[in-house]
């Protein structure tokens, strides 16, 4: 549910934030009625990828479906390293070209329906990452955990509107530099963690070494089954009889995207 939570909260936010520019560049213009079209057709384009990746994923048995549940994995992994990468070289630059290309469209005739068209591909962008990175968790949870992702996701969802509209407003007292800093820690994590979980997937098809069956059994402080050890499983990809490829994945991922994070923050300053 948590891991749910913070990956639609943080797409949510990043749409919203976008938004929030594209409102506040048409302060004082009427239109608000082609944003919320852009926002409505953005929402069903990304409902449309979720039903084709559920059908997608119908037509596969025995190996086939394997390899597909782990390249989806890896493309969320993909996916989220570029999230928190891209955030943190060019968020700020984004809003400030996004709030030009706005007050551009604004001065050209039928700048309107171009208006609506770039909020509708804003929100099917951050919709269609949704979709990805919450199916690349359903395939790492159990089924009962099901109801408990969605409510994490429809949580995320209220949360972000919640903070971009104070952003708008101007009422959130909560630093975003500090928010999303948070929130890339907890996204590294998960990125790592689904890395562990499609190498794991992987190496029992044959594709990757194993590199040592058990490496440790932690199972007596945190079983996989519990409750907790289920929501360390979901956030860091916890397992307690882990092989050798998953905590090199593990290892691999972790360094390499907070490497490149703290590299690209340092040449921001400078």
């Amino acid at each position: 549910m948590l891991a749910a939570l913070v990956i639609v909260f943080r797409e949510v936010l990043e749409a919203g934030l976008i938004i929030s520019v594209i409102l506040a560049a048409c302060r004082g213009v009427p239109v608000r009625k082609y944003i919320l079209m852009g926002i409505l057709a953005g929402v069903a384009g990304a409902v449309i990828l979720a039903l084709f990746t559920d059908h997608l994923e119908s037509m596969l048995d025995g190996r086939g479906l394997e390899l597909f549940s782990a390249g989806v994995l890896l493309l969320a992994v993909l996916m989220l390293s570029w999230q928190v990468l891209w955030m943190s070289a060019s968020g700020k630059r984004y809003a400030s070209s996004c709030s030009r290309e706005t007050e551009r469209l604004l001065a050209e005739k039928g700048g309107y329906s171009s208006i609506a068209i770039l909020v509708a591909l804003t929100v099917l962008r951050e919709g269609a990452e949704v979709v990805l990175f919450l199916y690349s968790l359903s395939l790492t949870v159990t089924r009962s955990a099901g109801v408990g992702m969605l409510a994490g996701g429809v949580a995320g969802v209220l949360f972000g509107v919640l903070v971009s509209w104070g952003v708008y407003s101007g009422l959130v007292l909560i630093s975003l530099r500090t928010l999303f800093a948070a929130s890339n820690v907890l996204l590294i994590c998960i990125a790592a963690g689904l890395a562990s979980q499609a190498a794991g997937i992987l190496a029992s098809v044959d594709m990757l070494p194993m590199l040592g069956w058990q490496i440790w059994d932690t199972s007596f402080l945190l079983s996989d089954s519990s409750w907790a050890g289920s929501l360390a499983h979901t956030l860091l990809g916890y397992t307690a009889t882990p092989s050798g490829i998953q905590l090199f994945a593990w290892l691999l991922v972790f360094a390499g995207i907070f490497s490149l994070r703290f590299y690209l923050l340092r040449r921001e300053q400078h």
